[in-house]
């Protein structure tokens, strides 16, 4: 199974722990390539996928402005179900009522993107990305509105080829974060969502100087996808902290998806 992504995002200043000035306006264009394996894992769905993404991107804080495009880092994800979601057949999946389900998903990305030492920013974090994921999804109308739970954590290898400003060895801080979504059905085609997201820790240092960015945020936000056509649909979300630390910066995005599955 193959899947193609494109989306646009406009976010000022976010709030994951990576923002090192007060204010930043960031437009990022991303393309990804998702080539997925399903298999059967003893009766449970499972997956392995290669994520292969491309990025353009600008930023701007004050007077500082810079863009750059390229090779994004290339990221591996496994996935197996917990409960509620057994393998099927593909005649099977056309007659299968979706029910409550769990699942969990590891995400590995690799420092294999486009990177320049010097870049004040880059395609590439160039450095290793470990991240857990567990989910529940419950749906009480056979899959016509689902409440899911995310709990999430990030883990990072040191950048030590981080040369902006004479620096050297860029490391960061672990990101847990907890997710709630709630999504309803109107029709087949259309569907509305209601998001949060509580992120906390993610501080940065560079050469061993802590930057006092780290996150302790609360993120709420509203979206609506309309499938397309068969195996292609459109999502528009926007999302924006609401409480946050008073020495933190504010922080709002809108987001534009396009998804073709083949």
């Amino acid at each position: 199974m193959t899947r193609s992504n494109a989306s646009y995002s406009a976010s000022v200043t976010p709030e994951d722990g990576t923002d090192v000035s007060s204010r930043t306006s960031s437009n990022v264009f991303g393309q990804s390539v998702v080539i997925t394996r399903t298999m059967d894992l003893r009766g449970r769905t499972g997956g392995f996928s290669v994520v292969l993404p491309y990025v353009f991107a600008d930023t701007k804080s004050g007077t500082f402005q810079a863009s750059t495009n390229g090779l994004s880092d290339v990221g591996f994800l496994w996935q197996v179900n917990i409960f509620g979601g057994p393998a099927l057949t593909r005649e099977q999946f056309q007659s299968f009522i979706p029910q409550t389900f769990s699942s969990f998903h590891l995400y590995v990305g690799t420092p294999l993107g486009t990177y320049d030492a010097t870049a004040p920013i880059n395609p590439s974090a160039n450095r290793w990305t470990i991240s857990p994921t567990v989910n529940y999804s419950y749906t009480p109308d056979q899959g016509r509105t689902w409440i899911e739970t995310y709990v999430t954590s990030l883990l990072f290898t040191d950048n030590n080829n981080f040369h902006v400003n004479g620096a050297q060895t860029l490391s960061q801080s672990p990101i847990f974060r907890v997710e709630e979504h709630v999504s309803h059905n109107l029709t087949d085609a259309l569907w509305l969502s209601a998001d949060a997201y509580y992120n906390f820790g993610g501080e940065t240092r560079i050469d061993g100087a802590a930057q006092n960015n780290m996150a302790n945020t609360l993120r709420i936000g509203a979206g609506m996808g309309l499938r397309l056509w068969r195996g292609a649909d459109f999502v528009l979300n926007y999302e924006r902290v609401t409480a946050k630390p008073s020495a933190e910066p504010d922080a709002q995005t809108i987001r534009f998806t396009i998804r073709q599955l083949w």
